[in-house]
């Protein structure tokens, strides 16, 4: 930085002129002048003066940016003032505090007392309705996963109400005690109130052996006195209230980030819903309830980025846009209960079990067969084997295990045939049809009446024993713990024994007689 510059910069700070600087220096202006612009440089005795006149040393004035030596004694000074000011409240408060008589101070007390109860059950109530939201938005995720991040944001929140809390309580007392409340000496007392002082004041008169009197007056304590000042902001409350404010708006910003994914999805959902076009009424309702949605989610981000950057919102015109989404939102959901009431239900059960799988099984004495979530009928045949029909949707598809003369069936849905399903569904959809194509498959077993009371008997008696076997391994697992408990009372009893011998040689160790 320049020396030229930098006097340009003292100059206007100190709101002079050229004219006014020249004199403080005793230099014409044409000198001034010709400094700020370069062309030449001030004598050592000028640069001094300069240097006395606004606080600067040599270095700073020939070598640094004055601006940003400002700055940093600004920032200084600021440090310094929060630091005073907060001894300062210290103070002031055990001043009043020591001059308050015994019922203001308990009065004082119970008014502080009754404000963190308060606030206490307000951040209750407000964490209770957070930790329900925090449930819904994460209870999916994995148990580690959602307590770590649970923890995490109850410690936020503890810590930040905390704060608050501490802030709100000292900002009452404050203005609600110390801006109201003044020691008043005798000393430090205005003309205006000395005739009254003296009122106050106590006269005695006392006679000594000679006979004259002499008058003493006795002047009252000090006492404490209401006051209305205009009421000044304490530099560490504010500091204190400006760490909350940025506490509370990066929370905002991360809520911000949450409604522009919505905003991105629900341009996604405007262009996917007219692939449903051909709905007439639902189709038109679901577009404008979109639209509505992306006013209310676009006036919410637009508040949010104002109480960010602390800009201030244009209330008419939110007003107007919220009014405005509420009425698309009604007309939306009239537009769709209307149209969908064209729409038709198929129940055929050939369009939702079009797809059948047909197994045939030797029949054998302990066959038994299940299936995983799925209705078994058996239907009577004359044939001496057993055949299995599943019917399903072609978008399921299925396996069987033969283990142990145990057939197990299962049907899941076909990963393959999910864009076919889509596409099935949004032509349906335009067709005004609605039909369950994941409806849950049927198993139809064909065999000998005979083959399937054998079947049935037979699945009846392993459920009997997996259930004995289930019940023969907790059996199985009690005892061992049991085994375990004994062992372990065991060597507790040796323990036991180990520390009486010690004990009892320790005592004979006692009694022997020293010599």
């Amino acid at each position: 930085m320049k020396l030229s510059d930098n006097l340009k910069t003292i100059r206007k700070e100190n709101n002079l002129s050229q004219e006014q600087l020249a004199e403080k220096l005793g230099v014409s202006r044409q000198a001034v002048s010709k400094w700020e612009s370069g062309q030449s440089y001030p004598e050592m005795d000028k640069v001094l003066l300069i240097c006395k006149l606004f606080n600067y040393n040599i270095d700073e004035l020939m070598n640094e940016n004055v601006k940003e030596v400002n700055e940093t004694k600004q920032s200084k000074i600021n440090i310094n003032k929060y630091i005073d000011d907060f001894f300062a409240f210290i103070t002031k408060t055990v001043d009043m505090l020591s001059s308050m008589k015994f019922r203001q101070k308990i009065k004082c007390l119970v008014e502080q007392i009754g404000i963190i109860i308060f606030l206490v059950c307000i951040f209750a109530i407000i964490g209770g309705i957070g930790s329900s939201i925090l449930n819904g938005l994460i209870g999916g995720l994995p148990s580690k996963i959602y307590y770590c991040i649970r923890n995490i944001i109850s410690s936020i929140y503890i810590i930040l109400a905390l704060i608050v809390g501490t802030t709100v309580l000292l900002h009452i007392f404050k203005i609600r005690y110390l801006d109201y409340y003044e020691i008043i000496k005798g000393n430090d007392l205005n003309e205006s109130n000395e005739s009254n002082n003296n009122e106050e004041n106590k006269i005695q008169e006392q006679t000594d052996n000679n006979g004259k009197k002499k008058i003493f007056i006795e002047k009252k304590k000090e006492k404490i006195i209401i006051r209305d000042p205009e009421h000044s902001q304490s530099k560490f409350l504010t500091g204190i209230i400006r760490v909350v404010l940025w506490c509370i708006k990066f929370i905002a910003a991360w809520i911000a980030l949450d409604f522009v994914a919505t905003f991105v999805c629900l341009f996604t959902l405007l262009i996917l819903s007219f692939l449903f076009v051909k709905t007439g009424l639902v189709f038109l309702g679901s577009l404008l309830g979109i639209i509505s949605a992306i006013i209310i989610n676009f006036v919410i981000l637009e508040l949010l980025y104002n109480f960010i950057v602390s800009k201030k919102s244009k209330k008419s015109r939110m007003a107007i846009l919220f009014v405005i989404s509420l009425v698309l939102a009604g007309i939306s959901i009239g537009m769709i209960l209307i149209g969908i009431t064209n729409f038709n239900y198929i129940e055929d059960v050939n369009i939702n079990n079009e797809v059948e799988d047909v197994y045939n099984i030797q029949m054998t004495e302990n066959l038994s067969i299940s299936g995983w979530g799925s209705v078994i009928e058996f239907i009577e045949t004359d044939s001496s084997d057993v055949k299995i029909v599943i019917k399903h949707s072609k978008y399921y598809k299925t396996k069987i295990y033969n283990e142990n003369e145990t057939i197990e069936l299962y049907c899941f849905q076909d990963d393959s045939k999910i864009m076919e399903a889509i596409r099935d569904t949004i032509k349906d959809i335009n067709n005004k049809e609605i039909k369950d194509y994941y409806n849950n498959p049927t198993i139809y077993v064909y065999a000998s009446k005979d083959n399937i009371e054998k079947m049935k008997k037979n699945q009846e008696i392993k459920y009997e024993k997996t259930r004995e076997s289930e019940l023969n391994e907790l059996y199985d697992q009690t005892e061992d713990l049991q085994n375990r408990v004994y062992e372990l009372n065991e060597i507790i009893y040796e323990k036991d024994s180990i520390i009486e011998d010690l004990n009892r040689q320790l005592e004979e160790i006692n009694t022997i007689p020293e010599e």
